[in-house]
């Protein structure tokens, strides 16, 4: 049983949960998950992509950071302008590169991170199956190749997805870490 919702009250800060991983980890399942338990905003960060980078990226063409950084800005853009209206989000965002996550995770005052990691068959699997996304399956290889590590920084925590694990255990250990740390920062 999920505990009650903490994040909502409105004497606390708004807090931003930044769901990372590599495409096929269930990033964006996941963080609807905890949107939807913390009756918080959801934000798919692909939602914000270019048409010109969902262009190559469809055609398993890597991005460059120069393709990358407006993507980043205008994720940003959206994140400051959630924090100033006291709204808490979740954001699905891969989060590979170092600076950007910094960038990100300094759109509000109040920031944790989950990576979600998973061996490559299982994430090559995944995206074979999946449908209606854009993210080309050549673009696995490259992506685990450009992702960074996490700074210690940050309250992170690292979930490793297996093919036994269900939504229902990664949402219950990801409550559980963002209770225990909204409450530490609130």
């Amino acid at each position: 049983m999920l505990l009650p919702n903490p994040i909502k009250q409105s004497n606390q800060s708004p807090l931003l949960v930044v769901v990372m991983g590599v495409s096929g980890t269930g990033k964006t399942t996941l963080a609807t998950e905890i949107a939807k338990h913390f009756d918080i905003e959801f934000l798919d960060a692909d939602s914000l992509h270019s048409e010109d980078a969902i262009k190559q990226m469809s055609q398993g063409i890597p991005l460059t950071d120069t393709l990358r950084l407006p993507w980043i800005k205008r994720i940003c853009r959206q994140l400051r302008q959630f924090e100033a209206q006291n709204i808490s989000c979740v954001l699905a965002y891969s989060g590979l590169k170092q600076q950007h996550r910094e960038l990100i995770f300094n759109a509000y005052h109040h920031a944790l991170g989950i990576l979600l990691k998973a061996n490559q068959s299982i994430l090559a699997q995944r995206l074979q199956a999946r449908r209606n996304h854009f993210m080309s399956p050549q673009l696995l290889s490259s992506q685990i190749a450009a992702m960074e590590p996490l700074s210690n920084e940050m309250a992170q925590l690292t979930l490793n997805v297996n093919v036994v694990d269900t939504v229902d255990q990664l949402l219950l250990q990801s409550v559980d870490f963002i209770n225990l740390h909204h409450h530490a920062n609130t």
